[in-house]
């Protein structure tokens, strides 16, 4: 029996069946034994598996390019009309512990998802964050007008969560101006980031865990048993 409800499940059929362009990081070695980075746009899935031996390069490699590669991509921008409501239902079924006042995006991918949740939850959207710096010196900050009355409750929304650097920026970006912030993410990678997040008591709900997706797939076989197992390994080792 499946762990996901029956919205959960159609929302993971489109998330493997769907085609996007997206763009994709390999890693790449030079004659010499050294390695990197070269990004490139391909048909794609917003879950996709690897093909290429390069496949595939997450963020952390821009700074540790020897990391494992992940076997499994999760990339959800650039998504269709209909993937998009799929992800606002499935994340406004997460009953949350306290009433929230707004709801934002962690840039780039979520201020979409966080706008179409708004819409279906009735939580009004503010658009709060914005990117700042280039490459690996990119952080999430404020924006300069966003000042809060004391304690507003703010629900901050990312599509991906593995390690947790950037949740973590934002949250005391967030609570530096005055928002009082809990965490709502379509995937949980299961690699700590939750872990890290709550530390800093942060309330983190979670909508799907990406093992319980996995394990769907297989249950209907719609991955291989290999894609599957070498996912599996890639998240219970890679998990801080």
């Amino acid at each position: 029996m499946s762990n996901l409800t029956k919205s959960q499940e159609e929302l993971a059929d489109l998330l493997l069946n769907t085609k996007i362009e997206a763009k994709v990081i390999r890693r790449k070695q030079k004659e010499d034994g050294s390695y990197y980075l070269e990004e490139s746009s391909k048909s794609t899935s917003p879950i996709d598996f690897s093909q290429d031996p390069g496949e595939f390069a997450l963020k952390i490699h821009e700074v540790k390019i020897k990391t494992p590669l992940s076997p499994i991509y999760v990339n959800l921008r650039n998504l269709p009309e209909e993937v998009l409501t799929k992800i606002a239902q499935v994340l406004s079924e997460i009953k949350l512990e306290n009433p929230q006042e707004y709801c934002t995006g962690i840039p780039n991918a979520a201020l979409v998802i966080a706008q179409k949740f708004s819409s279906v939850s009735g939580i009004p959207f503010i658009d709060v964050f914005e990117k700042n710096g280039q490459n690996t010196h990119r952080k999430i900050v404020i924006k300069k007008e966003n000042k809060p009355k004391p304690d507003t409750k703010l629900l901050v929304i990312d599509d991906v969560i593995a390690h947790g650097k950037s949740k973590l920026e934002a949250l005391e970006a967030a609570k530096t101006v005055g928002f009082y912030v809990n965490m709502l993410v379509l995937i949980d990678r299961q690699q700590g980031g939750v872990e890290q997040v709550e530390a800093k008591g942060c309330k983190v709900y979670a909508a799907l865990k990406l093992t319980d997706i996995l394990n769907y797939y297989l249950k209907k076989n719609m991955i291989s048993q290999k894609q599957y197992e070498k996912s599996m390994k890639y998240l219970s080792k890679s998990k801080r």
